[in-house]
């Protein structure tokens, strides 16, 4: 230890026992930083470099002092602006501003150059930091648009300037190798934003002429005669490409087909869903089940019918009683829709409930496509002019949407095909009260219908809760949550082959009795893979990558992270073998551990590492497995994935796997 280390060490130590306290500094320094007048005057960038060296070398959970600092940043940025919009041109008789006449001249021309985009610029730039929010305060940049900037740019200017210093506490070799990259990191993610800004406008505007191009073709009015009437949805679908609304409209509906197309080709889950819903039960315990049945009971039939009922009937009420049928007709058609689905393809649900009396068929599901067919019909309802009024309707709407489900996977009751074809099924019938005209009522009786018909559905779902009815929780699968699953044959599919995020995996190369933490036997020659922590994870952009000191990358298996995860690194300091082990049940000998075995090989690249994997092949599986094997005093039993047991109670079963041979 250096004497500089040794001297701050008490500094450190102290920090580590008061982490608030640290993150209350570290929301000051950026506070004043970013207030106007006040950050000419503080050497910030400076203050924020210490900081973040005092969180690194007391070794203090980065994240909460990234919200101090990006909290603070809003905060000292939201007042200047508040300042400028105040104060107007007397700003410039401010003291400190006669001071530094040019700051404010620059930072009026970064706003008229690049407009809501200077907040972002500014935060980056010398002087006119801490004052171009109180310029464009003062020039009248409206609070919404600022706000945006505000919090996007802190959010990219905390971890910036804190983490270079986080780097340099924690490890000096360290931060002088990852300084660049990262640097590098984080101007290509700005880049990225920036891009992205310029993009969208670009592909949105082909897009809505494309659109408006299409709805001249077909005209204004759908074609005349009684037949033509018929043919007034699809006319307004059409026209309907002029916005942005309609192209998101067309999108659910090839979403939708496209679903259906799979479920008709592929009846089974497909592997990823598999992998996902695996995931999803992974977490299932006792009160996740009951939190997760309590907001599923949101998409439920008689909530969600009560409540379109309701709001048919305010809009009736209001005089709207085409758009009264129009909402009725698109929600109980998605319902009706999704259940004839059901029963027309049959596709089996998740856990064997389509065989219970209580579950139907799985695809599609009837709670996702209910819910999201009410929530398109409120925002359907109200007028496309008031923005404001809309989004504080589609975004408590779209959370409650998300939820529901989010719901039906936790619970296990649906596959994630079934889950996206519902909502995109009730996305494009939800929008057939967008055909019924023009609204005659005003602004406020459509919000309150929306608002009525909100609330008669929360209060229905609670009131099916509490009397569990018409969808008992007893009749959804028991909680999973961190399952350890029994011991399975040698021969079996939970035995023989990894089930990842993604579907089927690789193979498991062994199963391994013994050892309560790790599996028994591996050590010493094995030593524990690096943890995940921040301070690791800087080390894969490190241009010098160690194999022994990068952390092995995540793998699940049947929704878990493995529970040991062991690296052996040899004379190249570039190659390791990752060995992840899964528990399973106890045995009298100890768990049966699922192991999986590879090779990394790991090269410098121009941003990450090079990493390759390789799979061990069976010489390499018995140099590898065969000394600890002994260590641990297990005997191999031969099968499609051997089986090491205890040599007191193996039994004699002839070699029937494609290695062959006994234990070494």
């Amino acid at each position: 230890m250096s004497g500089l280390e040794t001297a701050l060490e008490p500094v450190f130590a102290w920090l580590a026992a008061n982490p608030a306290w640290a993150g209350a500094f570290i929301g000051l320094i950026a506070f004043a930083e970013s207030l106007a007048l006040v950050g000419l005057l503080v050497p910030g960038a400076f203050l924020m470099f210490l900081a973040g060296a005092a969180v690194g070398g007391s070794n203090i959970d980065i994240l909460p002092m990234l919200a101090w600092a990006v909290v603070g940043a809003v905060a000292g940025d939201s007042l200047s602006y508040w300042l400028g919009r105040h104060f107007r041109d007397r700003l410039r008789g401010f003291p400190v501003v006669r001071r530094y006449p040019g700051v404010l001249t620059r930072a009026e021309d970064l706003f008229h150059r690049h407009g809501g985009k200077s907040v972002v610029i500014g935060r980056f730039v010398g002087p006119v930091r801490p004052v171009i929010p109180a310029v464009v305060g003062m020039l009248g940049m409206p609070p919404g648009r600022f706000l945006l900037a505000n919090v996007s740019s802190a959010l990219v200017w905390a971890p910036a300037y804190l983490l270079p210093g986080v780097v340099f506490g924690a490890s000096l070799v360290l931060a002088m190798e990852v300084m660049g990259r990262l640097m590098a990191w984080l101007v290509l993610g700005f880049g990225g934003f920036f891009l992205l800004r310029w993009l969208i406008p670009r592909i949105d505007r082909p897009l809505r002429f494309a659109g408006n191009r299409l709805a001249r073709a077909v005209g204004r009015h759908p074609p005349p005669g009684h037949w033509g009437q018929w043919l007034r949805p699809l006319h307004a679908a059409l026209r309907a490409l002029r916005h942005r609304q309609g192209w998101l409209w067309w999108l659910a509906l090839v979403m939708f087909l496209g679903t259906l197309v799979e479920a008709l080709w592929t009846p089974g889950p497909q592997g990823w869903e598999r992998g996902m819903l695996a995931l999803a039960e992974a977490q299932r315990g006792e009160l996740q089940r009951r939190v997760a049945w309590i907001i599923t009971q949101a998409g439920g039939l008689v909530p969600v019918s009560l409540a379109t009922l309701a709001l048919a009937a305010a809009l009736w009420r209001a005089g709207e009683r085409r758009r009264a049928g129009f909402a009725v007709l698109g929600v109980i058609s998605a319902v009706l829709v999704a259940y004839a689905l059901k029963g027309l393809l049959g596709t089996p649900r998740p856990n064997g409930l389509t065989a219970t009396a209580a579950f139907a068929a799985a695809f599609p599901s009837a709670h996702a496509a209910g819910i999201a067919a009410l929530v398109t019909v409120w925002v359907t309802v109200l007028p496309a002019r008031v923005r404001l009024l809309r989004w504080l309707i589609l975004l408590p709407g779209g959370l409650v949407i998300a939820l529901v489900a989010a719901t039906r996977l936790l619970l296990g009751v649906h596959w994630p095909l079934d889950v996206i074809g519902g909502l995109t099924l009730g996305i494009v019938l939800g929008a057939l009260p967008g055909l019924a005209g023009r609204l005659r009522s005003p602004v406020q009786s459509r919000g309150a219908s929306v608002v009525l018909s909100a609330g008669v559905l929360l209060a229905t779902a609670g009131a099916a809760q509490m009397l569990n009815w018409p969808d008992p929780i007893d009749t959804y699968p028991e909680p999973t949550g961190m399952r350890v699953p029994a011991i399975p044959a040698v021969d079996s599919p939970v035995a023989t082959q990894r089930l990842g995020l993604s579907g089927p995996a690789d193979r498991f190369v062994a199963q391994w009795q013994g050892g309560d933490q790790v599996p028994a036997g591996f050590e010493p020659e094995w030593q524990p893979a690096p943890p995940w922590r921040w301070q690791t994870a800087l080390r894969w952009i490190s241009p010098r990558p160690s194999a022994a000191r990068l952390p092995v990358l995540p793998r699940w298996h049947d929704g878990r992270r493995p529970d040991a995860a062991l690296i052996r690194v040899g004379d190249d300091p570039r190659r390791r073998w990752v060995l992840r082990a899964w528990r399973g049940a106890a045995t009298d000998d100890g768990p049966v551990w699922l192991l999986s075995l590879e090779r990394d090989v790991i090269r410098p690249g121009v941003l990450l590492p090079r990493l390759r994997r390789h799979t061990p092949s069976p010489d390499e599986l018995a140099a590898l497995l065969g000394p600890a094997g002994q260590r641990a005093d297990l005997v191999r039993v031969p099968g499609p994935v051997p089986r090491y047991r205890s040599s007191s109670d193996a039994p004699d079963v002839p070699d029937a796997s494609p290695q062959g041979g006994t234990s070494p």
